[in-house]
């Protein structure tokens, strides 16, 4: 009995040592786990229980109010075909891409305080920023953020690259709702059945420029969660969204003034329904569309999709093509004169619908997935008649 307490003790002193240090090495724990295991100190239910618990990060903070840290990223890989045919014949392109790659950190300080930092590291390009934020979640009616991130705008613009349903967002998003991460304040809140927030922000640059007039966006939003009122275990919100900006540049990733977004998302069980309507504004011209998009799961792992857009431009060439992959077709250049006037535009229309067909196998939920889609879609009125378009991608997406 004494030999047992004995031993007891120094494998719980062990094991406190290594969780407490925090080692780099993760095999250092399991190699004890195992020995103690194989030796009959401890069961193997026992060392199952053990491994759970274990640290989620293996890098030690250097400050002492941090409370926890954990390293975060995603690697997204993928393959596009896109092929165009308009009044002038037809032409293809094709292309493997490593889509996003991020890594970053995140943490609590003094229990009150979470800060973020990742950066954009794909290759072939620039090493960037795609947050660097702290923000005070201390009090739930008002939580204040300070930093650089996206601001509140679309629901699917704010929903995760990692946890999208379709390959690419709509291309509606990202003429309408998709600003990009810039620096600024925001506040965000939830009061019984509504979230609600708003911000200010700088453009792109991470500062306005000094010797000119400030720019700035401001955006506010609300959402009413209506979950109590649709059955158990179903989910369902209704979310509005407006931004405006005094940008003449087109810094904040749109050419128009004003925008709003109004989206409702319903779930039950293996079925997901998720709708919303954009709008832009710029000095009374307009663009405007909507999207809808069911998706059903056919077992645990492998879900299907839908979604169908449309959008409307009031400008002529108010529409480009979407810029993955349709606009890297070579027969849709675009024509410009010596002083880079647009002479011919075969990649730009007025009206434009598609419909996205796609399936989703989850090896381990959003975390690890692989997806494939194919996307038929119609512009109307470019300078080479209407463009049709097919683009068939397939995407393969981790998140650690």
């Amino acid at each position: 009995m004494r030999e047992h307490l004995y031993r007891s003790i120094l494998c719980g002193a062990a094991i406190a040592l290594l969780s407490g240090s925090a080692l780099p090495a993760q095999a250092t724990m399991d190699d004890l786990l195992s020995v103690l295991e194989g030796n009959n100190i401890i069961t193997s239910e026992q060392a199952q229980d053990l491994r759970a618990s274990q640290p989620t990060y293996t890098v030690r903070p250097a400050g002492r109010a941090v409370s926890d840290l954990a390293i975060r990223g995603r690697i997204q890989a993928q393959f596009g075909y896109a092929r165009a045919d308009n009044d002038e014949g037809s032409d293809d392109f094709t292309t493997f891409e490593v889509r996003r790659v991020r890594l970053g950190l995140t943490g609590t300080l003094a229990d009150d305080f979470r800060a973020q930092l990742e950066a954009n590291l794909v290759p072939g390009s620039d090493l960037s920023m795609r947050s660097a934020f702290i923000q005070w979640s201390a009090y739930a009616p008002a939580n204040i953020k300070m930093g650089y991130d996206k601001p509140r705008s679309s629901l699917e613009e704010n929903t995760s690259s990692g946890a999208i349903l379709t390959v690419e967002r709509t291309l509606l998003n990202s003429l309408v709702a998709a600003p990009g991460p810039m620096t600024g304040l925001s506040l965000d809140g939830t009061a019984g059945l509504f979230s609600y927030g708003g911000g200010v922000y700088n453009d792109r640059s991470n500062r306005n420029a000094g010797g000119s007039d400030a720019r700035y966006l401001f955006n506010a939003y609300s959402r009413l969660t209506l979950d109590d009122f649709v059955g158990e275990n179903n989910q369902f919100f209704l979310q509005a969204v407006y931004l405006n900006s005094d940008d003449e540049g087109g810094l904040f990733g749109s050419r128009y003034d004003d925008a709003f977004t109004i989206a409702g998302h319903f779930a039950s069980g293996p079925f997901d329904l998720r709708a919303e309507f954009m709008q832009g504004d710029n000095d009374g011209s307009k663009i405007s569309g909507f999207y809808v998009m069911p998706s059903y799961y056919l077992t645990d792992a492998l879900q299907a999709v839908v979604r169908y857009e449309w959008i409307e431009a009031d400008d002529e060439g108010g529409i480009r093509a979407p810029g993955r992959y349709l606009r890297d077709v070579p027969s849709l250049a675009v024509e410009r004169d010596e002083e880079d006037v647009v002479l011919r535009d075969p990649q730009a229309g007025d009206e434009y619908q598609s419909l996205y067909v796609g399936l989703n196998y989850y090896f381990a939920g959003h975390a690890h997935k692989l997806m494939l889609g194919a996307e038929l879609a119609e512009l109307k009125n470019t300078d080479a008649g209407t463009l049709d378009g097919l683009t068939v991608t397939t995407a393969w997406r981790m998140l650690f």
